[in-house]
């Protein structure tokens, strides 16, 4: 804005110069035919002076009008290398995220696993359910039916070896008698003997394959060793107290599954199953226990009810929110005392 006013500015004082000096030509033309001059006038020298006075004043305008300040010229930004830019951004972020970090160095196992080619799946106890009471010192032969889940045959070579838990006796290892395919099931019997002091016991157990590898899951036989001639093979129903006589019999409890691995919350469903002689109002409610540290069981509670002469069976579904290793039991406390076997059960929440 303010260069164009400079520059109307020195054209109209152009103007008014060439127009002066026009003026002072024609004027000296004049005076020289009129007047006898008494002095010699050198008309040149009034030209040149009227330039340097036009000149002057020029000069004088130019510096006092104010230049305009100089602004420095925008970058205007280029496409391409505006791109490559975040291109390479992007890919200095990208490397830094998946650059690897030191991995925690791992501790060797004494017992190595083997591979997922070789798995056994718990299938069900053929002898001494869990909690089955016995004498102290008793020998007693414990039957596990179990299934190959693996893709590899196993061979007279793959044994059933004992590896923590409650030690029973002097064997701690069986050879399987036949090969096993996959899918296919087999009994493996090993021969133990119970405790000499009253308790409840557990001996873990686990497959083990030619190369001395454990396979992943575990089995065990869990006993109650007791004194006295309650001591039986198989868990009792027999009532234990209480009075009514004999209304209750054949009183046992199971579970729809045993083992569960998963997601959790996860409900399991108990069944008690007996048979009543003659009518009567039984009062009864579940018992349970754990080994696992912490763990706090939530019963229904207690119920009463009449039940005519039959054969009845109990469903009790219960959800757990984590892993627990426990047992589940009904007792009836009234018109007579008697409980059912103890049934395990095994949830390892994912």
């Amino acid at each position: 804005m303010g260069k164009n006013n400079l520059i109307i500015a020195i054209a109209v004082l152009a103007v008014a110069v060439i127009a002066l000096i026009v003026a002072l030509v024609f004027a000296l033309r004049g005076v020289s035919s009129t007047a006898q001059p008494t002095a010699t006038t050198d008309s040149n020298a009034v030209l040149t002076a009227a330039a340097d006075t036009a000149n002057a004043r020029l000069t004088e305008l130019v510096l006092s009008t104010p230049s305009a300040t100089p602004e420095p010229p925008t970058a205007t930004a280029d496409p391409a290398q505006t791109a490559a830019a975040q291109t390479l951004e992007a890919q200095l972020t990208q490397q830094a995220l998946i650059s690897p970090t030191p991995a925690a160095s791992a501790t060797a196992t004494s017992a190595p696993t083997s591979s997922l080619a070789d798995q056994a799946v718990y299938v069900s106890d053929v002898t001494i359910p869990d909690g089955t009471d016995l004498e102290p010192n008793e020998e007693f032969v414990k039957t596990w039916r179990i299934k190959n889940a693996g893709t590899t045959t196993w061979t007279a070579s793959y044994s059933l070896v004992f590896i923590s838990g409650d030690k029973m006796g002097d064997v701690t290892s069986v050879a399987l008698k036949d090969n096993v395919a996959p899918n296919a099931e087999v009994d493996i019997s090993v021969t133990l003997v119970a405790p000499s002091s009253p308790g409840k016991y557990r001996s873990y157990w686990k497959m083990i394959n030619t190369a001395k590898q454990y396979f992943n899951d575990s089995i065990y036989v869990e006993i109650d060793v007791v004194t006295g001639s309650g001591a039986t093979a198989e868990p009792s129903s027999t009532p234990t107290g209480g009075s009514g006589g004999d209304v209750i019999t054949d009183l046992s409890m199971d579970v729809d599954n045993k083992r569960f691995t998963g997601a959790c919350p996860h409900s399991f469903t108990f069944s008690a199953s007996f048979t009543v002689l003659e009518a009567a109002t039984l009062t009864y409610g579940l018992e349970a226990g754990s080994d696992t540290p912490g763990f706090e069981f939530v019963l229904p509670a207690p119920q009463t009810a009449a039940f005519s002469p039959g054969t009845f069976t109990l469903s009790f579904p219960l959800e757990f929110n984590a892993s627990v290793d426990g047992w589940v039991r009904l007792h009836i406390t009234s018109p007579v005392d008697v409980a059912s076997n103890k049934v395990q059960f095994v949830l390892t929440c994912q």
